[in-house]
């Protein structure tokens, strides 16, 4: 089944197109109502469409599924049946779900620690342009986990997941322009990308702004 990007689509659109009984539309609406991301949090709801989308055989419902156990949204905490649901929708390629595969090696939570193999996980999710597993594999790089410590690598990394809209990357780029770290010292581009996540509300990215005026 083809995989569609809904989140440009407002919730009261979603809401039509779940009528409509269209899977892709019940998996964002139940992404977002789990995460409370722009709209109020209801756990109960998001799950009970993530299931409907994961029985209409769309994909990455697969992945608001193990979210919801992973964390006990909605269900009780079980962070075996969520990997379990991360992994599934992971090898059918869902871009979301092999950036939690990452998480899940990184911490070694309910698997053994292993950081190649998240590394492995991070740069599949990349390599469809997911902008959190740039940040990650910027992260990787910057302090040696799982590979070769590579300052210069990592600051592509982050700019890649920053020009994605990534805030966190954002801070990451703005930081390495502002001190030099990586590459030629630039306040104009410490500002540029410091002012994008400071619009988003991050707080280190308004205390730099004002060191640097």
């Amino acid at each position: 089944m083809m995989i569609l990007n809904y989140t440009n689509k407002t919730n009261q659109e979603l809401e039509r197109l779940i009528k409509a009984n269209d899977p892709a539309a019940m998996h964002e609406l139940a992404r977002r109502l789990v995460q409370g991301e722009g709209i109020a949090e209801d756990n109960k709801r998001g799950i009970e469409l993530a299931r409907r989308s994961e029985a209409l055989g769309y994909p990455p419902a697969d992945t608001v599924i193990g979210y919801c156990y992973f964390y006990g949204k909605g269900v009780e905490e079980d962070k075996q049946k969520g990997f379990a649901y991360f992994h599934s929708g992971a090898v059918k390629g869902h871009d979301a779900a092999q950036y939690n595969m990452g998480i899940a090696y990184e911490r070694g939570t309910v698997i053994p620690q292993d950081y190649e193999l998240a590394l492995e996980w991070y740069q599949r999710a990349a390599d469809q342009k997911f902008a959190k597993a740039f940040y990650k594999l910027g992260y990787f790089h910057e302090h040696g986990m799982g590979v070769t410590k590579d300052v210069t690598k990592a600051f592509t990394f982050y700019e890649k997941s920053a020009n994605l809209g990534y805030v966190k990357a954002e801070v990451e780029v703005g930081k390495a322009h502002l001190s030099g770290r990586g590459l030629l010292r630039d306040l104009s581009k410490a500002r540029e990308y410091l002012e994008r996540a400071a619009a988003k509300g991050n707080r280190v990215a308004t205390r730099l702004l004002r060191d640097i005026e």
